[in-house]
């Protein structure tokens, strides 16, 4: 009886928490719609398939003109009878999971981590390669040189 009761009491303090998120996102929703239709210029939003709408007439490019502000869009009025209806339609692709396991994926990191290090041991390699020609270079005694400004070469 003891294990029913807490279940119970569980059982109301979830659909306590339910009912305040469902009156939490209605007020929202209605606090949206509110400012949606108190946006300068506008007709007043009605709902469509997709949602809420901004613009009750005109093509896609007029909507797209009253929600930049420009008020300036065509009436019904306007329309000619070669004027068709545009839908825009987008969907989001879902995220690409990882196909690799965690031992995988740490296998990978281990192997990327040993690359860059190698390649920054090559990178070191050659920076110390060119410092020591340099001071080779540097070090080099500068005393005969030839009348012509050459080299002393033997024949």
């Amino acid at each position: 009886m003891n294990q029913y009761e807490s279940i119970g009491e569980d059982l109301k303090a979830l659909t306590q928490e339910w009912e305040d998120g469902k009156a939490a996102l209605a007020s929202n929703i209605d606090r949206n719609e509110r400012r949606i239709s108190s946006m300068s210029g506008m007709l007043s939003p009605t709902i469509s398939l997709g949602g809420l709408t901004a613009v009750d007439e005109g093509s896609a490019s007029d909507a797209l003109k009253a929600l930049n502000g420009d008020t300036r869009y065509r009436s019904s009025m306007e329309f000619s009878s070669s004027d068709a209806e545009e839908v825009f339609e987008a969907i989001a692709m879902p995220k690409q999971r990882s196909v690799l396991s965690r031992a995988e994926r740490i296998v990978k990191m281990k192997e990327e981590r040993t690359r860059r290090e190698s390649m920054k041991d090559k990178a070191e390699a050659n920076t110390h390669m060119l410092r020591e020609l340099e001071s080779v270079i540097n070090m080099r005694p500068r005393g005969r040189t030839t009348p012509a400004g050459g080299r002393i070469t033997s024949i």
